[in-house]
Protein backbone atom coordinates (compact mmCIF):
# COMPACT_ATOMS: atom_id res chain seq x y z
CA UNK A 1 0.00 0.00 0.00
CA UNK A 2 1.29 3.46 -0.91
CA UNK A 3 -0.09 6.09 1.44
CA UNK A 4 -0.32 9.67 0.22
CA UNK A 5 -3.20 10.93 2.39
CA UNK A 6 -4.26 9.38 5.70
CA UNK A 7 -7.33 10.82 7.39
CA UNK A 8 -6.57 10.72 11.13
CA UNK A 9 -9.99 11.53 12.53
CA UNK A 10 -13.13 10.08 10.99
CA UNK A 11 -16.22 8.41 12.39
CA UNK A 12 -18.58 5.54 11.81
CA UNK A 13 -22.30 5.43 12.58
CA UNK A 14 -23.17 1.77 13.13
CA UNK A 15 -26.68 0.45 12.54
CA UNK A 16 -29.09 1.22 15.35
CA UNK A 17 -29.39 -2.45 16.28
CA UNK A 18 -25.63 -2.93 16.65
CA UNK A 19 -25.77 -3.40 20.43
CA UNK A 20 -28.48 -6.03 20.23
CA UNK A 21 -26.51 -7.96 17.61
CA UNK A 22 -22.99 -7.71 19.06
CA UNK A 23 -23.44 -7.46 22.82
CA UNK A 24 -21.45 -10.03 24.87
CA UNK A 25 -23.61 -13.03 25.67
CA UNK A 26 -23.18 -12.80 29.44
CA UNK A 27 -24.31 -9.15 29.39
CA UNK A 28 -26.96 -9.38 26.68
CA UNK A 29 -29.79 -8.58 29.09
CA UNK A 30 -28.26 -5.10 29.46
CA UNK A 31 -28.02 -4.34 25.74
CA UNK A 32 -29.59 -1.06 24.53
CA UNK A 33 -32.47 -1.67 22.10
CA UNK A 34 -33.44 -0.03 18.83
CA UNK A 35 -37.04 1.21 19.10
CA UNK A 36 -39.45 3.52 17.36
CA UNK A 37 -40.80 6.28 19.53
CA UNK A 38 -43.02 9.30 19.02
CA UNK A 39 -41.49 12.53 20.30
CA UNK A 40 -43.85 15.34 21.16
CA UNK A 41 -42.08 17.91 19.02
CA UNK A 42 -42.44 16.31 15.57
CA UNK A 43 -43.44 12.68 15.37
CA UNK A 44 -41.87 9.24 15.20
CA UNK A 45 -38.13 8.52 15.22
CA UNK A 46 -35.88 5.52 15.55
CA UNK A 47 -34.05 5.74 18.86
CA UNK A 48 -31.80 3.69 21.09
CA UNK A 49 -33.44 2.91 24.42
CA UNK A 50 -30.98 3.01 27.30
CA UNK A 51 -31.84 3.15 31.00
CA UNK A 52 -35.15 4.89 30.33
CA UNK A 53 -33.69 7.41 27.88
CA UNK A 54 -34.21 7.52 24.12
CA UNK A 55 -31.24 8.65 22.03
CA UNK A 56 -31.81 9.72 18.44
CA UNK A 57 -29.26 10.00 15.63
CA UNK A 58 -27.77 13.44 15.05
CA UNK A 59 -28.27 15.00 11.63
CA UNK A 60 -24.79 16.49 11.14
CA UNK A 61 -23.87 14.06 8.37
CA UNK A 62 -22.99 14.37 4.72
CA UNK A 63 -25.63 13.18 2.31
CA UNK A 64 -28.51 14.70 4.26
CA UNK A 65 -30.63 17.48 2.86
CA UNK A 66 -30.09 19.84 5.77
CA UNK A 67 -28.76 23.35 5.31
CA UNK A 68 -28.88 24.10 9.02
CA UNK A 69 -28.55 20.89 10.98
CA UNK A 70 -28.44 22.68 14.32
CA UNK A 71 -32.06 23.72 13.76
CA UNK A 72 -33.03 20.17 12.73
CA UNK A 73 -30.73 18.22 15.04
CA UNK A 74 -32.07 14.67 14.61
CA UNK A 75 -32.87 12.33 11.75
CA UNK A 76 -35.69 9.81 11.78
CA UNK A 77 -33.72 6.67 11.00
CA UNK A 78 -30.21 5.39 11.68
CA UNK A 79 -30.08 4.41 8.01
CA UNK A 80 -30.21 8.01 6.77
CA UNK A 81 -27.09 9.68 5.45
CA UNK A 82 -24.26 8.29 3.33
CA UNK A 83 -23.88 4.47 3.35
CA UNK A 84 -20.14 4.91 4.00
CA UNK A 85 -20.93 5.54 7.65
CA UNK A 86 -21.78 1.88 8.22
CA UNK A 87 -20.87 -0.05 5.05
CA UNK A 88 -17.12 -0.58 4.44
CA UNK A 89 -17.37 -0.97 0.67
CA UNK A 90 -19.28 2.30 0.42
CA UNK A 91 -16.74 3.88 2.75
CA UNK A 92 -13.87 2.93 0.46
CA UNK A 93 -15.74 4.36 -2.51
CA UNK A 94 -16.15 7.68 -0.68
CA UNK A 95 -12.47 7.64 0.25
CA UNK A 96 -11.49 7.08 -3.37
CA UNK A 97 -13.75 9.94 -4.42
CA UNK A 98 -12.10 12.22 -1.86
CA UNK A 99 -8.49 11.19 -2.51
CA UNK A 100 -8.04 9.40 0.83
CA UNK A 101 -5.83 6.30 1.09
CA UNK A 102 -6.67 5.35 4.70
CA UNK A 103 -9.08 6.37 7.44
CA UNK A 104 -8.38 6.23 11.18
CA UNK A 105 -11.83 5.47 12.60
CA UNK A 106 -12.99 6.49 16.07
CA UNK A 107 -16.29 6.20 17.91
CA UNK A 108 -19.78 6.65 16.47
CA UNK A 109 -20.72 10.12 15.38
CA UNK A 110 -23.88 10.25 17.50
CA UNK A 111 -23.40 11.23 21.17
CA UNK A 112 -21.65 8.59 23.17
CA UNK A 113 -24.27 6.69 25.13
CA UNK A 114 -23.15 6.72 28.73
CA UNK A 115 -25.18 4.49 31.03
CA UNK A 116 -24.87 4.67 34.79
CA UNK A 117 -24.38 0.91 34.94
CA UNK A 118 -20.73 0.22 34.23
CA UNK A 119 -21.38 -3.34 33.09
CA UNK A 120 -23.69 -1.91 30.44
CA UNK A 121 -21.02 0.55 29.35
CA UNK A 122 -18.41 -2.22 29.16
CA UNK A 123 -20.74 -4.37 27.08
CA UNK A 124 -21.37 -1.45 24.73
CA UNK A 125 -17.65 -0.97 24.27
CA UNK A 126 -17.13 -4.65 23.50
CA UNK A 127 -20.02 -4.68 21.04
CA UNK A 128 -18.67 -1.61 19.25
CA UNK A 129 -15.17 -3.08 19.12
CA UNK A 130 -16.45 -6.28 17.51
CA UNK A 131 -18.56 -4.38 14.99
CA UNK A 132 -15.67 -2.03 14.13
CA UNK A 133 -13.20 -4.89 13.75
CA UNK A 134 -15.58 -6.57 11.31
CA UNK A 135 -15.93 -3.27 9.43
CA UNK A 136 -12.16 -2.75 9.19
CA UNK A 137 -11.48 -6.35 8.19
CA UNK A 138 -12.98 -5.48 4.80
CA UNK A 139 -9.66 -3.72 4.00
CA UNK A 140 -7.34 -3.51 7.03
CA UNK A 141 -4.70 -1.56 5.11
CA UNK A 142 -7.12 1.30 4.54
CA UNK A 143 -9.54 1.09 7.48
CA UNK A 144 -7.67 1.67 10.76
CA UNK A 145 -9.93 1.07 13.75
CA UNK A 146 -9.64 2.50 17.27
CA UNK A 147 -11.35 0.47 19.98
CA UNK A 148 -12.72 1.43 23.39
CA UNK A 149 -11.65 0.15 26.81
CA UNK A 150 -13.21 0.43 30.30
CA UNK A 151 -10.56 2.67 31.87
CA UNK A 152 -12.40 2.78 35.21
CA UNK A 153 -11.43 -0.87 35.78
CA UNK A 154 -7.76 -1.26 34.89
CA UNK A 155 -7.63 -5.10 34.89
CA UNK A 156 -10.63 -5.23 32.57
CA UNK A 157 -9.18 -2.39 30.49
CA UNK A 158 -6.01 -4.43 30.02
CA UNK A 159 -8.07 -7.48 29.14
CA UNK A 160 -10.09 -5.58 26.55
CA UNK A 161 -6.94 -3.95 25.16
CA UNK A 162 -5.54 -7.42 24.50
CA UNK A 163 -8.78 -8.40 22.79
CA UNK A 164 -8.73 -5.17 20.75
CA UNK A 165 -5.28 -6.07 19.50
CA UNK A 166 -6.32 -9.65 18.71
CA UNK A 167 -9.27 -8.57 16.56
CA UNK A 168 -7.14 -6.22 14.49
CA UNK A 169 -7.74 -2.71 15.87
CA UNK A 170 -4.81 -0.31 16.12
CA UNK A 171 -5.47 1.80 19.20
CA UNK A 172 -7.72 2.55 22.16
CA UNK A 173 -9.86 5.58 22.86
CA UNK A 174 -9.38 7.15 26.28
CA UNK A 175 -10.99 10.21 27.88
CA UNK A 176 -8.84 13.33 28.22
CA UNK A 177 -10.35 14.06 31.64
CA UNK A 178 -10.73 10.71 33.39
CA UNK A 179 -12.42 11.68 36.62
CA UNK A 180 -15.85 12.67 35.36
CA UNK A 181 -18.85 10.90 33.89
CA UNK A 182 -19.74 13.13 30.96
CA UNK A 183 -21.45 12.92 27.61
CA UNK A 184 -18.19 12.48 25.72
CA UNK A 185 -16.09 10.68 28.27
CA UNK A 186 -15.84 7.46 30.24
CA UNK A 187 -16.19 7.08 33.99
CA UNK A 188 -12.94 6.75 35.90
CA UNK A 189 -11.82 7.29 39.46
CA UNK A 190 -8.16 8.33 39.35
CA UNK A 191 -6.10 11.02 37.58
CA UNK A 192 -3.57 9.85 35.00
CA UNK A 193 -0.75 10.63 37.43
CA UNK A 194 -1.91 7.68 39.57
CA UNK A 195 0.14 4.47 39.55
CA UNK A 196 -3.14 2.56 39.26
CA UNK A 197 -2.80 2.96 35.48
CA UNK A 198 0.72 1.49 35.29
CA UNK A 199 -0.48 -1.99 34.18
CA UNK A 200 -2.45 -0.33 31.40
CA UNK A 201 0.54 1.69 30.15
CA UNK A 202 2.61 -1.51 30.26
CA UNK A 203 0.04 -3.42 28.24
CA UNK A 204 -0.53 -0.72 25.64
CA UNK A 205 3.19 -0.41 24.99
CA UNK A 206 3.63 -4.18 24.81
CA UNK A 207 0.71 -4.50 22.39
CA UNK A 208 1.74 -1.54 20.25
CA UNK A 209 -1.66 0.10 20.66
CA UNK A 210 -1.88 3.87 20.23
CA UNK A 211 -3.71 5.93 22.88
CA UNK A 212 -6.28 8.13 21.14
CA UNK A 213 -8.09 11.14 22.62
CA UNK A 214 -10.95 12.64 20.62
CA UNK A 215 -11.77 16.35 20.38
CA UNK A 216 -15.06 16.05 22.23
CA UNK A 217 -13.42 15.73 25.62
CA UNK A 218 -15.68 16.56 28.53
CA UNK A 219 -15.19 19.92 30.20
CA UNK A 220 -13.48 20.00 33.57
CA UNK A 221 -16.33 21.86 35.31
CA UNK A 222 -19.08 19.45 36.30
CA UNK A 223 -21.85 21.84 35.28
CA UNK A 224 -20.48 21.77 31.71
CA UNK A 225 -19.42 18.15 31.38
CA UNK A 226 -22.67 16.85 29.89
CA UNK A 227 -22.82 19.38 27.06
CA UNK A 228 -25.57 21.33 28.78
CA UNK A 229 -23.82 24.41 27.35
CA UNK A 230 -22.61 23.07 23.98
CA UNK A 231 -21.54 26.49 22.73
CA UNK A 232 -18.95 26.62 25.52
CA UNK A 233 -17.86 23.02 25.11
CA UNK A 234 -17.27 23.49 21.39
CA UNK A 235 -14.90 26.37 22.13
CA UNK A 236 -12.82 24.70 24.82
CA UNK A 237 -12.84 21.00 24.02
CA UNK A 238 -9.92 21.08 21.59
CA UNK A 239 -7.46 22.01 24.32
CA UNK A 240 -8.67 19.61 27.04
CA UNK A 241 -5.99 16.93 26.32
CA UNK A 242 -3.33 19.25 27.80
CA UNK A 243 -4.01 17.83 31.26
CA UNK A 244 -3.46 14.27 30.09
CA UNK A 245 -0.30 15.17 28.16
CA UNK A 246 1.18 17.04 31.13
CA UNK A 247 0.25 14.19 33.47
CA UNK A 248 1.99 11.56 31.35
CA UNK A 249 5.11 13.70 30.93
CA UNK A 250 5.42 14.82 34.56
CA UNK A 251 4.57 11.33 35.89
CA UNK A 252 7.37 9.95 33.61
CA UNK A 253 4.97 7.57 31.88
CA UNK A 254 6.59 8.28 28.52
CA UNK A 255 10.10 8.06 29.96
CA UNK A 256 9.30 4.61 31.34
CA UNK A 257 7.44 3.53 28.18
CA UNK A 258 9.58 4.72 25.27
CA UNK A 259 7.32 3.17 22.62
CA UNK A 260 4.01 4.57 23.93
CA UNK A 261 2.21 7.02 21.62
CA UNK A 262 -0.69 9.44 22.22
CA UNK A 263 -2.70 10.94 19.35
CA UNK A 264 -5.13 13.81 19.92
CA UNK A 265 -7.63 13.30 17.10
CA UNK A 266 -9.49 16.26 15.60
CA UNK A 267 -8.27 18.57 18.36
CA UNK A 268 -6.27 20.82 16.11
CA UNK A 269 -2.65 21.48 17.01
CA UNK A 270 -2.25 25.24 17.42
CA UNK A 271 -2.57 25.03 21.22
CA UNK A 272 0.32 22.56 21.28
CA UNK A 273 2.79 25.33 20.38
CA UNK A 274 2.09 27.14 23.64
CA UNK A 275 1.99 23.91 25.63
CA UNK A 276 5.45 22.66 24.62
CA UNK A 277 7.00 26.11 25.03
CA UNK A 278 5.42 26.71 28.43
CA UNK A 279 6.40 23.29 29.78
CA UNK A 280 10.02 23.98 28.88
CA UNK A 281 9.88 27.36 30.63
CA UNK A 282 8.47 25.85 33.82
CA UNK A 283 11.00 23.03 33.99
CA UNK A 284 13.81 25.50 33.38
CA UNK A 285 12.61 27.97 36.00
CA UNK A 286 11.40 25.50 38.65
CA UNK A 287 13.41 22.30 38.24
CA UNK A 288 12.76 21.19 41.82
CA UNK A 289 9.08 20.83 40.95
CA UNK A 290 9.92 18.32 38.22
CA UNK A 291 12.36 15.77 39.66
CA UNK A 292 13.70 13.18 37.26
CA UNK A 293 13.00 15.33 34.18
CA UNK A 294 16.15 14.47 32.25
CA UNK A 295 14.85 15.76 28.93
CA UNK A 296 13.00 18.93 28.04
CA UNK A 297 9.23 18.35 27.99
CA UNK A 298 9.19 19.53 24.37
CA UNK A 299 11.62 16.74 23.45
CA UNK A 300 9.47 14.15 25.24
CA UNK A 301 6.40 15.56 23.54
CA UNK A 302 7.90 15.23 20.07
CA UNK A 303 8.68 11.56 20.63
CA UNK A 304 5.28 10.58 21.99
CA UNK A 305 2.45 13.08 21.35
CA UNK A 306 0.67 13.83 18.07
CA UNK A 307 -2.41 15.70 16.92
CA UNK A 308 -4.65 15.95 13.88
CA UNK A 309 -6.32 19.11 12.61
CA UNK A 310 -9.32 20.16 10.57
CA UNK A 311 -8.57 23.79 9.63
CA UNK A 312 -5.72 25.15 11.77
CA UNK A 313 -3.78 28.06 10.33
CA UNK A 314 -2.24 28.80 13.75
CA UNK A 315 -0.93 25.25 14.09
CA UNK A 316 0.56 25.18 10.60
CA UNK A 317 2.22 28.56 11.14
CA UNK A 318 3.79 27.19 14.36
CA UNK A 319 4.63 23.71 13.03
CA UNK A 320 8.32 24.08 13.79
CA UNK A 321 7.57 24.86 17.44
CA UNK A 322 5.21 21.91 17.74
CA UNK A 323 7.22 19.59 15.50
CA UNK A 324 6.23 18.95 11.91
CA UNK A 325 6.62 15.26 12.71
CA UNK A 326 3.79 15.54 15.26
CA UNK A 327 1.06 16.94 13.03
CA UNK A 328 -1.53 14.98 11.03
CA UNK A 329 -4.58 15.86 8.95
CA UNK A 330 -8.26 14.89 9.26
CA UNK A 331 -11.61 15.61 7.59
CA UNK A 332 -14.12 14.52 10.29
CA UNK A 333 -16.12 12.47 7.76
CA UNK A 334 -19.09 11.86 7.82
CA UNK A 335 -19.90 15.16 9.55
CA UNK A 336 -21.16 17.61 6.99
CA UNK A 337 -19.11 20.59 8.15
CA UNK A 338 -15.95 18.80 6.97
CA UNK A 339 -14.48 19.18 3.48
CA UNK A 340 -15.75 15.89 1.94
CA UNK A 341 -15.85 15.42 -1.03
CA UNK A 342 -13.49 18.35 -1.64
CA UNK A 343 -10.61 17.42 0.67
CA UNK A 344 -8.02 17.97 -2.07
CA UNK A 345 -9.02 21.63 -2.30
CA UNK A 346 -8.95 22.01 1.48
CA UNK A 347 -5.53 20.38 1.71
CA UNK A 348 -4.15 22.69 -0.94
CA UNK A 349 -5.59 25.69 0.86
CA UNK A 350 -4.13 24.66 4.23
CA UNK A 351 -0.80 23.15 3.14
CA UNK A 352 -0.13 24.73 -0.25
CA UNK A 353 2.79 26.83 1.01
CA UNK A 354 4.62 23.90 2.63
CA UNK A 355 7.45 22.07 0.93
CA UNK A 356 6.96 18.54 -0.39
CA UNK A 357 8.56 16.81 2.60
CA UNK A 358 6.46 18.71 5.14
CA UNK A 359 3.30 17.92 3.21
CA UNK A 360 4.26 14.25 2.98
CA UNK A 361 4.82 14.04 6.74
CA UNK A 362 1.58 15.78 7.71
CA UNK A 363 -0.63 14.02 5.16
CA UNK A 364 0.70 10.48 5.58
CA UNK A 365 4.23 9.92 6.84
CA UNK A 366 3.57 10.70 10.50
CA UNK A 367 0.48 8.48 10.62
CA UNK A 368 2.32 5.61 8.91
CA UNK A 369 4.98 5.78 11.60
CA UNK A 370 2.67 6.20 14.60
CA UNK A 371 0.10 3.55 13.65
CA UNK A 372 2.69 1.08 12.37
CA UNK A 373 1.43 0.92 8.80
CA UNK A 374 3.42 -0.71 6.00
CA UNK A 375 4.05 1.98 3.40
CA UNK A 376 5.32 1.13 -0.08
CA UNK A 377 8.15 3.63 -0.74
CA UNK A 378 7.67 3.49 -4.51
Amino acid sequence: MKYNVINVGTHVNPPGDMYERYFPEDLRHLAPRLVKRTFDDDGEYEAIELEGHYIRQLSAQVGLDRTDYMNIPFIRSFEEGVPGQRDPAARLADMDRDGIDADVLVHPGYPILLPKNRDTRRGMMMAFNDWLAEFCAHDPKRLIGIGEIPVWDVPRAVEEARRVKAIGLRGVLMPAIPGYVGAWSCPADEPYTSPVYDPLWDALEELGLVIVVHADAAAATKALQDYDEPAINMIINKTMPQEMIASLIVRHVFRDHPDLKLVCVETGVGWMAHLVSWMDVLVGEHPSMYPGMNEKPSEIFRKHVFGSFLWDTIGIANRHVIGTGNIMWCSDYPHNYGPFPNSKKQIEKDLGTLDDEERRMILAGNAVRVFGLEDDPR
